[in-house]
């Protein structure tokens, strides 16, 4: 191709290239440059390649090479000052880069030339050490991605976006961890919380009022600003089953203090459940209580408290599990009698049961009767003896008592 046809070719390539916007990462930052923010000069560039690299037509016996002929790129005070936003780089190298990068219309991810960390390492701001929590996966990940990352100053702190598909190598225990720490750590360099989630349960790490929740689903997300007027360097370590997070700056500004106090604990309740499968009387404990709490926590900076937040943990119930079985109950034996007098057998000796008191006072009862019919058969026989006395002679009373005269 000669002339304005190699220039229209050209001209087609880098329209395609603008498409897509280049990517600069280092030493824990990373930020994206607009293609559309270079310029290319196609016309000196085809030039140049006309007048030192094309053959004449005399040389028509020379092997054609290939040649990789940089675009010439005009300069882009925008991509420059995108670049010096970011303390951690050393500009004009990362700039060189970058201006490269574009000159031969490459698509890669450019590395940043990174300045010796060790400048802004002169105090240490912030220091924590917490054990990892059990069931925690892809800490390693996620400590590999955020370890060394400067924070300028009035500069924003997003752990999704840092992290970005990084994320997703780690488990919502490993993430709630890291983001606990960091925000612990920003709570003490004095950063201005922007954004932060409470994870309404007693975290085994921190104190309660200093844990964080990240979702990347649920789109929470844990945000904070650098307010100090020097960079701070976050540093994360795994050692020995344990997270060591540090943060950094030249030089510390002031001191912060924080406070978490305990506003009223919450007794849990104790919830009733009913098995089959349990036994008669058999119950279990199948979850064990825990109070719940109210926590406030300050920060005291220059002297001045300032209120940071005011969590909930809500009391985890107890729950018993008991059997719903009940043992049954049976009505007492009746026996049925025909008469009411029929002899009943209670003690099982064979033999009708006597009442003695019943037997006692009916003998005494039938001994009365006896007593007082001889008592009167003897009164008759006294009275009919008196009375024939008086008798006309030869008179007598017969057997029914009725009086015989002859």
């Amino acid at each position: 191709m000669k002339g304005d046809e190699l220039k229209k070719t050209l001209n087609n390539v880098v329209n395609d290239w603008y498409s897509q916007n280049l990517i600069v990462s280092g030493g824990g930052n990373s930020i994206e440059v607009s293609s559309s923010s270079f310029q290319f000069d196609i016309e000196s560039t085809v030039n140049s390649y006309e007048e030192n690299y094309r053959n004449p037509w005399y040389a028509f016996w020379r092997d054609e090479t290939t040649v990789h002929l940089p675009l010439n790129i005009l300069p882009s005070e925008i991509v420059k000052n995108e670049i010096s936003t970011v303390s951690a780089w050393e500009p004009d190298l990362t700039y060189e880069k970058v201006q490269l990068n574009a000159s031969y219309l490459k698509t890669d991810e450019i590395e940043a030339v990174v300045n010796d960390l060790s400048v802004l390492e002169t105090d240490r701001i912030s220091l924590s050490v917490e054990t990892l929590p059990e069931g925690s996966m892809g800490i390693n990940d996620l400590v590999l991605a955020l370890n060394d990352t400067v924070i300028d100053p009035q500069t924003t702190f997003s752990m999704l976006e840092k992290l970005g598909e990084t994320i997703n190598l780690a488990n919502q225990e490993a993430i709630n961890f890291v983001a606990s720490n960091i925000y612990n750590a920003a709570l003490n360099i004095n950063g201005e919380i922007l954004e932060r989630y409470s994870q309404n349960e007693i975290p085994s790490y921190l104190k309660p009022g200093l844990e964080a929740k990240v979702d990347a689903l649920a789109n929470k997300d844990l945000k904070f600003s650098n307010t100090a007027s020097n960079p701070v360097v976050l540093k994360l370590l795994v050692n020995d089953g344990k997270l060591q997070t540090e943060v950094y700056s030249p030089a510390k500004e002031t001191e912060v203090e924080i406070t978490v106090l305990e506003d009223e604990k919450i007794k849990p309740r104790t919830i009733k459940r009913y098995s089959e499968g349990l036994a008669i009387g058999q119950k279990e404990q199948v979850q064990e209580g825990e109070e719940g709490l109210r926590v406030t926590v300050y920060r005291t900076v220059y002297g001045e408290q300032q209120l940071v937040s005011r969590d909930y943990y809500p009391p985890v119930n107890r729950v018993i599990v008991e059997s719903s079985q009940r043992p049954e109950i049976r009505e007492p034996a009746v026996i049925e009698s025909n008469t009411p007098n029929d002899p009943i057998d209670l003690d099982g000796d064979g033999f009708p049961d006597i009442d003695e008191s019943r037997e006692s006072s009916s003998n005494g009862s039938q001994n009365t009767k006896l007593q007082h019919i001889n008592s009167n058969e003897s009164i008759g026989e006294q009275n009919q003896d008196e009375s024939d006395d008086n008798l006309p002679p030869g008179s007598y009373y017969d057997k029914g008592g009725n009086l015989i005269t002859p």
